[in-house]
């Protein structure tokens, strides 16, 4: 009897689990336009909070209290950070958009000097393949893998354009982030004061191991993207490669996705170069090859270090799962969901049970030395 209502409370606890996961999972689908506005006011927040953080150090303003040390702070911050960008996109609009008309007005030269090479190509497949080679390609049918990037792609797309459709919410994000910034101590207050006392020091852990990971991985991301634009731009320019400055905008707009950012810019800039010249093109390639390698296995441990712990693969995988949930801003937050969401698997589920099994060894170990004990004196 004892072991049936035991087995009964096990399938009850499961189910009741399961339906509590199934709802959150609904709640988050249902809010997830909420959720990508405070992540990415956070990750706002974390790239202007240490110069607020500098300046209140240094009580810059004599006389005023820390509350208004504070305030004037944020709004230097954000002034000047909105008059960077302002400036930087008054810069580089008039030339992009220049750049941009030339090449719409060069497509069709593109265009034919692609069928060209697609002719030369053939030929070239015509007279080295073997027929039977031949044969066996042609009897592929590669449309559905066609078809099924275009599909994906048009997802990605749709999500994000939703998303960036939502005009309140964009506006929201530097109005969230500066409450966070002027006020992030007292919000890490009112939310520890509803945590139960012993629960307390396991929160703020967490609390430093999630900022933590936010706090490396944008500011990474933001250096390695202002990093590859600049460096695409002088190599292109350097090379007399058309449209540099618009390459090397998109270069380092896409570096901010993990992985797949690189290949993605590196493709229309390795397809343009074999377009105006093929040696220029394999130039351009070693180029994207030689940085996305320096970046990945040099710059980015040094500035985001060991916290993402995520392999290549993982990253891949969740970055697919993001696309199709939240588009293009689904996978730049991925990369950190997924590392935030291993540590807390890693702080709940693996850290108790080995505790438990280190207990139990060492309780076995004891029990053993206490026989071996025993056995001396008799």
């Amino acid at each position: 009897m004892r072991k049936t209502e035991s087995t009964l409370n096990v399938i009850w606890g499961l189910l009741v689990r399961i339906v509590l996961v199934a709802v959150l999972v609904w709640i988050v689908w249902k809010i997830k336009s909420v959720l990508i506005t405070v992540v990415l006011a956070a990750m706002l927040t974390y790239v202007l909070l240490p110069a607020v953080e500098f300046l209140c150090a240094r009580r810059f303003i004599p006389y005023i209290s820390r509350r208004g040390q504070r305030l004037i702070a944020s709004v230097l911050v954000f002034a000047a950070f909105f008059f960077v960008v302002g400036l930087g996109v008054k810069i580089l609009i008039a030339p992009i958009k220049i750049e941009t008309e030339n090449f719409i007005r060069s497509v069709p030269e593109y265009n034919a000097r692609l069928q060209e090479s697609i002719e030369d190509v053939q030929d070239w497949y015509t007279k080295n393949v073997p027929e039977d080679w031949q044969e066996f390609i042609g009897e592929q049918d590669f449309r559905d893998v066609g078809s099924g990037i275009g599909k994906q792609l048009g997802s990605v797309i749709k999500s994000t354009v939703e998303w960036l459709g939502n005009i309140l919410e964009i506006v929201l994000i530097p109005v969230l982030a500066f409450y966070f910034v002027l006020d992030s101590r007292w919000l890490k207050r009112e939310f520890i004061a509803l945590i139960p006392p012993w629960h307390v020091r396991d929160a703020l852990r967490i609390m430093r191991e999630v900022g933590g990971i936010l706090q490396s991985y944008v500011i990474g991301q933001l250096i390695l993207c202002i990093i590859a634009g600049i460096l695409t731009w002088i190599v292109l320019h350097v090379s007399g490669m058309n449209y540099a400055l618009m390459l090397a905008v998109f270069a380092g707009v896409t570096r901010a996705i993990p992985v797949i950012g690189p290949v993605v810019s590196g493709v229309p800039i390795c397809l343009l170069g074999l377009l105006q010249s093929p040696m220029l093109g394999l130039y351009l390639m070693i180029f994207v090859i030689v940085m996305h390698f320096v970046e990945s296995k040099f710059i980015m441990p040094i500035l985001i270090g060991d916290r993402m712990k995520l392999h290549p693969a993982v990253v891949l995988i969740v970055l697919l799962m993001g696309a199709e949930l939240f588009g293009i801003l689904g996978m730049f937050l991925a990369a950190p969901i997924a590392a935030i969401a291993r540590e807390m698997i890693y702080f709940y589920v693996i850290q108790p049970r080995r505790s438990k099994q280190l207990k139990k060894t060492k309780g076995n170990g004891e029990l053993a030395s206490a026989v071996v004990r025993s056995e001396r004196i008799n």
